[in-house]
């Protein structure tokens, strides 16, 4: 992969970025393999875009700056390099894929890989991209994306997510449904009740009329 071709990746991703993550809120909602229902919830920010990428900057470019001057396609080949250990060209590879993790997360779990190098306490995805997460107070960060199926760097069985709920930050409660287990009516029910008090009702009568 050349330098010319990541910053066409990192251009077009922070453009999904920008509609689909940043500063925003997702709710991840699962059943284990007790069958018990359960919820992670992740924060995303600007400056969280660029550990996404694998990129190191040259002149010291901040990850705020660096998002910024992606979505505007001001990124010169000069800015930017590869890691030696390659793990940029195998995250290039899946960006766009976790851009669209609001739609497309299928399962989650604590991670469990064998990645030495490598930090983070939970990963959600698919059997082909994986987004890592970390505990930051009490809520929940991305730090990376792995190249990985997620039921081999997870417990068996992972949690299966039937529904991902997104809100902007600021926004005390989620009123759109990115995602819905087809097989899964998405009722007061079958959400876990630290979540139903987040959830604006508005979902569920539209889930009813649809």
């Amino acid at each position: 992969m050349t330098k010319k071709e990541a910053i066409s990746i990192i251009s077009k991703c922070a453009a999904l970025y920008d509609a689909n993550l940043c500063d925003r809120q997702l709710a991840f909602v699962y059943r284990d393999g007790n069958n018990q229902t359960g919820f992670v919830e992740v924060i995303f920010r600007s400056n969280n875009f660029m550990h996404f990428t694998g990129i190191d900057t040259k002149n010291h470019i901040k990850a705020n700056a660096f998002y910024r001057n992606a979505l505007d396609k001001r990124l010169k080949e000069s800015d930017i390099q590869f890691k030696n250990n390659h793990t940029t060209e195998l995250k290039l590879q899946i960006l766009q894929s976790i851009m669209n993790i609001p739609f497309s997360a299928r399962m989650i779990g604590d991670y469990t890989g064998a990645h030495l190098d490598l930090y983070t306490e939970k990963v959600a995805g698919t059997t082909t991209a994986c987004l890592g997460l970390i505990l930051r107070g009490n809520e929940y960060i991305p730090n990376t994306i792995l190249k990985e199926d997620i039921r081999n760097i997870t417990p068996k069985p992972p949690g299966k997510i039937f529904a991902i709920f997104r809100k902007p930050i600021r926004q005390d409660k989620y009123t759109e449904l990115t995602f819905r287990n087809g097989n899964i009516d998405i009722t007061k029910k079958c959400l876990p009740p630290d979540l139903l008090e987040k959830v604006d009702m508005s979902i569920f009568v539209s889930e009813t009329k649809s």
